[in-house]
């Protein structure tokens, strides 16, 4: 038994003892405990469960087998979509290739324009910058004298004080290491004491016994090796100690060597400063032509701080207009984002709730088809102990000389199992041959009711699978329709989304363009004199517009994005909203009257519609691909925002799934269930019919059973022979 259903269990259910691991797996696949039993060597089991497990088996191998195909068909279109990607790509490769070229020569020559400029434009500031440099110098000497005598004063006190630091630092250090040291060697102390007391307590109690003696021997040779162990970590670490101060000695005198030489160089430039302090008084006069020079420059400042003023008033208010634009994008992003929010917890909370009420009612008919199936199969016993009986009655009255069947009772029949539904359907029909036998010389009238009813359920048979077929026709067709559906709202999303990147990228541009032309705009002033792009108030103004231009694309892109996400979960919730009409449209229309009320989704709905039909964003579809496919590549946000999309797909896979299995479990109780009621309703009286056989109360305990003559050989133990014997013997 665990060889033949291995199939049917799974890893963790796989235990040493393979008695209770087959128990395990029969509790699970048999609810009914009646329907089996388990022997010394065997496992007994009533008529049908061995068919019951062959079957689910079968269902198991066969969904293994539709894996192996999935996955074999996912690795040829896998490679067939590999080899158009590689020559799209080779497509690509020369195409941009080309583009490239053109680039390349386009940028030769705007180089070689741009390094004749270079040149004229050099030589004309080398000229002034030469003049500037040779006032620059006097003064940059004067100033850098001064500020090297300031500099190696305070680096001289610098260098005192951390000198006491170090030697107050070093005490306080110390007197902190004595203390803990302190503290933790009586805390040690303290916690060794109380393991002392614990353990003499303890050596007291085993010195009273007398396997202390035994073990002592056993422990002082633990505690000999420990020790010794113990001195060779010690002297192990007594050696990389002495390495470590050894290291730290050597770089101890290359650091005092060091300060040294760094001693005798500060000595040198002290002597050179005392020696250019007589240039001091020749350069005084130098330095009141230079004053004079700097009041002229102080009036020139003047007048660019008024100009500067002036254009750092212009750029606060653009600054401020920028703000305030910023602002209503912010609020509007947040409204965006609470709306999609709500609109997802919505509908996570009903497929969840529908998912689970799915589940639930299929467990719950799944169980009724369990029970429905094992009465089928006491039903089935019991007509066949009915029919028996019928024919024992024919053969004595028609002194028939036939080999009888004897009744015994249902506790003497408990190798009746070990036959297989095979040999139990070949005896029932050589038991149907020898009644049609005898009843074709004594009894003609039941012969023709049995094969009256016998074309009736045929005719009920193929109307059955005729409306079944019929049934999966209209669900292969809607099914069908629904992907179309399906394809076509994506498409219409895919082809917004990519007008939305259109746009955005157009007004970027525009953006960038107007900042690059103010920005040279601030440069050239800056060159001519006009400006003053060193002063802190230009610098400060600057980065705000930066930071405010940033900031601004930023936040239309949220928008933008944002807005295209609304449109494309409102276009799946309708498309999804579709697809549950077939199983439930009470809950289609009550989605219906949601969407219906929030206004806020239907304005928003309604005015990126009018944008999407505008004409300017009908143009170039090619362009409009490329520049999504880079726009997805360089914003991860794009992916975070779509997480929810994406929920909602997986979820609608699951629902689809689900769908499908029940469909299957369905159809296969059906057939089976007919299958169970071909062979009851063949084997039963006349007087029967099949409203009786049905709704004919059950009474699965204590069935009669008709005795069988078993031929065959029995496997057990050369250890239970005697127990054998004894059993047989009365």
């Amino acid at each position: 038994f665990f060889s033949s259903y291995r199939v049917l269990m799974k890893q963790k259910d796989v235990l040493p003892d393979k008695k209770l691991t087959c128990k395990n797996v029969l509790e699970k696949l048999v609810q009914d405990q009646d329907k089996y039993q388990f022997g010394k060597t065997k496992i007994f089991f009533r008529a049908g469960q061995v068919a019951y497990l062959e079957k689910l088996r079968a269902d198991k191998l066969r969904a293994a087998c539709i894996r192996i195909q999935k996955t074999i068909r996912c690795w040829l279109a896998r490679k067939k979509y590999l080899r158009k990607r590689s020559a799209a790509i080779t497509i690509q490769r020369f195409t941009r290739g080309y583009q490239a070229r053109c680039l390349a020569k386009f940028m030769r020559r705007t180089q070689a324009a741009t390094i004749i400029q270079k040149y004229q434009r050099m030589y004309v500031e080398r000229k002034r910058y030469r003049q500037k440099q040779a006032a620059a110098l006097v003064m940059q000497t004067i100033l850098r004298a001064y500020m090297a005598r300031q500099k190696y004063q305070a680096l001289l006190r610098e260098h005192k004080a951390v000198i006491i630091q170090k030697h107050i630092r070093g005490w306080l250090a110390r007197c902190w290491y004595k203390r803990c040291l302190y503290s933790i060697v009586y805390l040690q102390c303290c916690i060794r004491r109380m393991r002392a007391r614990r353990e003499l307590k303890k050596l007291k109690i085993e010195a009273r016994s007398v396997e202390h003696f035994k073990k002592l021997n056993k422990g002082m040779e633990n505690k000999i090796m420990q020790l010794q162990r113990k001195i060779d970590e010690q002297n192990k670490e007594n050696r990389s100690i002495s390495e470590r101060l050894i290291g730290l000695e050597s770089s101890y005198s290359t650091e005092s060597e060091r300060m040294r030489g760094e001693l005798s160089r500060l000595r040198g430039v002290e002597e050179d400063a005392k020696n250019k302090s007589n240039q001091v008084v020749s350069l005084q006069d130098e330095l009141e032509r230079l004053r004079k020079e700097l009041s002229a420059t102080q009036q020139e400042k003047k007048t660019i701080e008024d100009w500067a003023q002036t254009y750092r008033d212009e750029m606060e208010k653009m600054v401020s207009e920028l703000k305030d634009q910023n602002g209503m994008l912010k609020t509007e992003k947040d409204d965006l984002n609470r709306l999609i929010q709500e609109q997802s917890q919505q509908m996570t909370e009903k497929m969840a709730r529908a998912i689970a009420e799915e589940t639930q009612q299929l467990e719950t008919d799944l169980n009724e088809e369990r029970s429905r199936y094992q009465n089928l199969l006491t039903e089935h016993l019991r007509l066949e102990e009915k029919y028996d009986d019928l024919k024992e009655e024919m053969a004595l009255s028609s002194n028939v000389s036939k080999p009888g069947h004897r009744r015994t009772d249902s506790t003497h029949s408990s190798n009746e199992s070990e036959y297989t539904y095979n040999s139990e359907y070949a005896e029932l029909e050589e038991g149907s041959r020898a009644a049609e036998d005898v009843t074709r010389g004594i009894d003609t009238s039941l012969t023709l009711k049995l094969q009256k009813r016998l074309t009736e359920l045929e005719q009920e048979k193929q109307s059955l699978r005729n409306e079944l077929e019929n049934k999966e026709e209209q669900f292969q067709r809607a099914r069908a329709r629904d992907d179309a559906e399906f394809k076509k709202a994506r498409g219409a999303e895919l082809e917004y989304e990519s007008l939305k990147r259109q746009e955005l990228e157009s007004e970027n541009k525009k953006l960038k363009h107007d900042l690059a032309e103010m920005r040279q705009s601030l440069l050239g002033d800056a060159a001519t004199g006009a400006g003053a792009p060193g002063s802190p108030a230009y610098k400060v103004l600057l980065d705000q517009l930066n930071a405010s231009c940033e900031e601004l694309e930023v936040r239309k892109e949220e928008v933008l994005i944002l807005r295209s996400q609304l449109v494309s979960q409102k276009e799946a919730m309708h498309h999804k909203d579709e697809k549950e009409t077939m199983t439930e449209p009470s809950v289609f229309v009550e989605d219906v009257s949601k969407l219906k009320d929030a206004d806020e989704l239907k304005q928003a709905y309604i005015g990126l519609k009018d944008t999407n039909r505008s004409p300017r964003f009908m143009r170039k579809p090619l362009e409009v691909n490329d520049l999504l496919s880079r726009l997805r590549s360089a914003a991860p946000d794009f992916h975070k925002l779509n997480e929810d999309g994406e929920l909602w797909l997986d979820l609608m896979e699951q629902l689809e799934k689900q769908d499908r299995t029940i469909r299957k479990l369905k159809k296969q109780l059906k057939v089976y269930s007919k299958r169970i009621g071909e062979m009851g309703a063949g084997q039963t009286e006349g007087q029967t019919s099949p409203g009786q056989v049905v709704d004919e109360p059950i009474h699965p305990v204590n069935i009669p059973r008709r005795e069988k003559d078993f031929q065959g050989m029995l496997e057990y133990k050369k250890e239970d022979e005697l127990k054998l014997v004894k059993n047989l013997i009365l």
